[in-house]
């Protein structure tokens, strides 16, 4: 017996749960032969279930996502669709098993046709995030803050587990990455994450001018100085208060303004500028660099006692050039984000292109990242492309060629571990050169093998 005998045997029962459900319900078998049609369903798309019912689905829904999670047998939740012209709805969709089997799947359809309609003659970008924030808000409602922090890299994989693990504590943290790492990203995680009834307050120290950098930090009394404003103003250090202190670049504080910093996290007091009165304050300082704090203490530029009073836990971030095995998840991410936004359905990414942001360096991470899929979201849109093909990158993104002995790896078995192993020392091999400047000695002392040896491998790989 399978779900489908299932159905007709227990259909009087199982219809009228089915056919009482406001939303759209399709199911369909492995071929993507309609099984079952929800009154919701005919009253949504105007399609009798006579009709339908025993017909490939494509035949009326030629964009429909089932195939697509049969196929790829992956979930897809609250994504904008649009199944066929003048038709828009929010689906989900699963593959459907039986004893282990994949027998076919079943989407729920939310209808927003008449709200995309009315929402295009004012703001269709604006209502379409409108009506993802409700559906995210709703989704991770009581899932962790760190949810939305990707990425299955084993280094990242351990800031993460880091983070996690001291989000409940008071103790400081400094966070080390470079810039487009996501630094900012882990300090929101931690604050939710620790529970603490305060705000989240972030500073960048390097984009406040040294002169006002005191009164943004511990704000200032009533007529303190020329042109104060005559109520004051309280400070950020003050509005933390049972919160989190977010210092980002925190290697840009400058020196006078370190000790003060210093005395907060020692005696947790604040006096403003102008006044005699000190508040008490309690709270919790993330701190965020892409400078080497140790040689600027070792220079003279940081105070060695504060470094130390923010260092008690340390999580660095890896840049996206050392996660390279991270990039595809990112990508389709950011392409599904961006589609939802700029309402698109779902559109592919081309293997050329794949391979292209696997070997970019990405200097400017994670941050580049998103910005080029972006970019290549409008791109696809204006010329109404279904797929990110290389026509859509960006000049400084090179498409790489692949040589006569990677195509022949390529179609081999995918999980064959002999060609995983091939194609990470090919990896290791191009990416020791790009760091030596294709000096072969410096790559040779890189990878840590003789220069006899590195000369075979540039051979055996075609590079």
């Amino acid at each position: 017996m399978n779900i489908f005998r299932l159905l007709e045997e227990r259909d009087k029962e199982l219809e009228l749960i089915l056919d009482s459900i406001q939303d759209a319900i399709t199911i369909v078998d492995k071929y993507g032969i309609t099984k079952y049609w929800n009154n919701a369903a005919v009253k949504m798309y105007g399609i009798k279930k006579e009709d339908i019912i025993g017909r490939h689905i494509k035949d009326f829904f030629p964009s429909s996502l089932l195939p697509r999670i049969i196929k790829e047998e992956k979930s897809y939740e609250n994504i904008y669709n649009s199944p066929r012209e003048n038709s828009f709805n929010i689906i989900s969709a699963s593959p459907l098993y039986y004893n282990g089997q994949l027998v076919g799947g079943i989407s729920l359809d939310r209808d927003v046709t008449d709200h995309i309609r009315t929402t295009e003659l004012l703001n269709k970008a604006r209502s379409n995030l409108d009506v993802l924030r409700k559906e995210v808000s709703a989704i991770n409602k009581n899932r962790s803050s760190f949810y939305t922090i990707l990425g299955n890299n084993l280094k990242f994989r351990e800031a993460v587990n880091l983070a996690r693990d001291m989000a409940r504590s008071n103790i400081n943290i400094l966070i080390y990455g470079e810039s487009g790492t996501g630094k900012e990203l882990f300090a929101r995680a931690i604050h939710i994450e620790s529970g603490r009834e305060g705000l989240y307050v972030p500073i960048n120290c390097s984009a406040i001018p040294n002169d006002l950098m005191e009164s943004e930090l511990f704000g200032y009394a009533g007529g303190a100085f020329t042109g104060a404003l005559k109520e004051g103003k309280t400070g950020k250090i003050e509005l933390a208060h049972k919160g989190t202190l977010f210092l980002d670049e925190i290697g840009d504080l400058p020196l006078h303004m370190q000790p003060k910093i210093l005395r907060v996290l020692e005696d947790g007091m604040v006096t403003k500028i102008g006044s005699a009165k000190s508040i008490k304050v309690n709270i919790r300082v993330i701190a965020a660099t892409n400078k080497n704090l140790e040689e600027m203490v070792e220079k003279g530029t940081f105070r060695k006692d504060l470094y130390y009073r923010l260092n008690s836990v340390v999580i660095n971030l890896p840049p996206l050039r050392e996660r390279r095995d991270d990039i595809p998840l990112l990508a389709n991410r950011f392409v599904q984000d961006y589609c939802m936004e700029y309402g698109l359905n779902i559109l592919n990414i081309s293997p050329q292109v794949m391979d292209a942001f696997i070997q970019h360096d990405w200097q400017g991470n994670v941050r580049e990242l998103n910005n080029v899929i972006e970019r290549m979201v409008v791109i696809a849109k204006n010329n109404k492309l279904t797929t990110l093909d290389i026509n859509t990158l960006p000049e400084n993104i090179v498409v790489r060629r692949k040589t006569a002995v990677e195509e022949t790896h390529n179609k081999e078995n995918p999980y064959d571990l002999n060609n995983i192993l091939f194609n990470a020392e090919r990896d290791a091999v191009i990416n020791a050169m790009k760091m030596a400047n294709n000096n072969k000695s410096k790559a040779a002392k890189l990878l840590n093998i003789p220069r006899s040896t590195l000369y075979f491998k540039l051979k055996k790989y075609g590079i």
